[in-house]
């Protein structure tokens, strides 16, 4: 700072100017900043909480109570599975594989089986205690009705954009459970198939 003053004053010397026109013309220290914005306060920004990090990734069925509606004429039936694996992705989206999984169930002592074919996508959402399937997005799914007499039927699973089945839940780390009030109840164990969370 030093330095500039005096060759400051060597310059304006050298021009004939006085030290009191240097005095006279020198900018006022409010002058320094006229022309800039003010600072303005930023406001703090806020982000939506992010889905639970332990229900994100792939999971294998190891257990699976549904209740299916064999018989157009009877009410739901319990059946068992397992094998179906799903993913279910942090932006919340998904993909459930039912590929070659068979449904299992009895009815006047008769053998049922459901079989399925295909995946599905869907969207996803969660709280701490209960996971939304908001809608199924995609699907080639099918599923083959048998029982004693034989191949009943196929039926394909139609894309709902408006499924929202809302299910409670337990994660711990490597085992989910989910359930619901209609019977459902289904045990899944960890896989590495799509990303590994805690």
């Amino acid at each position: 700072m030093v330095l500039f003053v005096i060759s400051a004053c060597a310059l304006l010397a050298a021009g004939g100017l006085t030290a009191v026109a240097l005095a006279d013309d020198r900018p006022t220290p409010a002058s320094t900043t006229a022309g800039r914005p003010s600072p303005t306060a930023v406001e703090s920004g806020t982000r939506a909480a992010g889905l639970p990090l332990c229900l994100v990734g792939s999971w294998l069925v190891v257990e699976e109570v549904s209740m299916v509606k064999f018989y157009t004429d009877q009410p739901p039936l319990p059946m068992t599975s397992a094998g179906l694996t799903y993913e279910f992705r942090p932006d919340g989206t998904g993909t459930a594989r039912p590929d070659g999984v068979v449904l299992h169930g009895t009815f006047r002592g008769n053998e049922l089986r459901v079989v399925g074919r295909g995946t599905y996508d869907f969207t996803w959402s969660a709280t701490d205690k209960a996971v939304t399937y908001i809608a199924r997005t995609r699907s080639d799914v099918t599923w083959t009705f048998y029982d004693q007499r034989g191949e009943l039927s196929t039926q394909p699973l139609e894309v709902d954009p408006g499924q929202n089945e809302v299910d409670d839940y337990t994660c711990q780390s490597t085992r989910f459970v989910e359930s619901n009030a209609s019977g459902y109840r289904s045990t899944m164990s960890r896989t590495n198939g799509f990303g590994v969370y805690g």
